[in-house]
């Protein structure tokens, strides 16, 4: 833990020295002034196929075959309030976990749980590691956090790079506005756009589009203010970090579950 400390501290030192603030912002100016330099550079290296000859090009999709898309089990929306969060654990991704620590084994041990196996970050990885169960039990248990979600299908159909949606009804309700691929590729010979693979309004196919947002947040700043109040540092980024975790891992359950309740695939 005294390696990521002192870290911080020596990027908050030139900060506390009057006679050294200017000189520190002017290092970073100078720094984030080279990133953006590198951007455009990299940007002025490419190059780009008209929007018209893009979309000349877009992927073409037979959709007279006879392919008919699923029907979801359901139209509108479907709120989850209080998920279990025992039932997102197994879906955590805990490489991202590390990362935050700053913890990054070398091949071919980058990854969990083979970090553990690394020399320079491997003991203090599987340090990390026991305390985060430890808090993460105590989460599950306690119900410390709330992981609250929202799914939704709708009628859509696509106009141009565009998805026209509309509500469980049949209404129209909005649309989203899509973008096409134009940087040149190796073969170019296909632009794609989200839009490629919703069916056109013109087909006569009936198609949907699904959205989803969720969140393992709720509560987080209660228990984070609780831990600065004690100057404890150390659980508050580990709190944070596990409250991401579950947020991904509610993602992927989530998404899981749609496709095969709701979507049978």
């Amino acid at each position: 833990m005294f390696w990521m400390l002192l870290e911080v501290l020596l990027c908050a030192l030139p900060c506390l020295r009057p006679s050294k603030n200017l000189e520190y912002v002017e290092e970073i100016n100078e720094e984030y002034e080279e990133v953006r330099e590198d951007h455009y550079e990299n940007l002025r290296e490419k190059k780009y196929f008209s929007l018209e000859k893009a979309r000349a090009l877009k992927m073409k999709v037979d959709w007279k075959d006879g392919y008919q898309p699923t029907m979801p089990s359901f139209l509108g929306t479907r709120v989850f309030e209080d998920y279990d969060l025992s039932t997102l654990v197994p879906y955590i991704d805990w490489k991202p976990f590390f990362d935050v620590w700053q913890l990054r084994g070398k091949y071919p041990n980058s990854r969990f749980p083979k970090i553990f196996n690394d020399e320079a970050v491997g003991k203090e990885a599987e340090k990390l590691y026991k305390d985060a169960q430890s808090m993460l039990e105590s989460i599950v248990k306690n119900k410390l956090l709330k992981a609250k979600g929202i799914v939704g299908f709708y009628p859509a159909a696509s106009s141009g790079d565009d998805i026209k949606v509309c509500d469980e009804f049949g209404n129209y309700s909005g649309t989203f506005y899509g973008l096409r691929q134009q940087a040149e590729k190796e073969l170019n010979d296909c632009f794609t756009c989200i839009s490629d693979f919703i069916a056109p309004e013109t087909s006569g196919v009936q198609d949907y589009i699904g959205a989803f947002a969720v969140t393992a947040g709720f509560g987080c700043d209660e228990i984070c203010r609780q831990y600065e109040e004690q100057m404890d540092d150390y659980n508050v980024i580990m709190f944070k970090a596990l409250a991401d975790r579950l947020a991904e891992a509610f993602a992927e359950e989530l998404h899981e579950r749609v496709r095969v309740e709701r979507l049978g695939i």
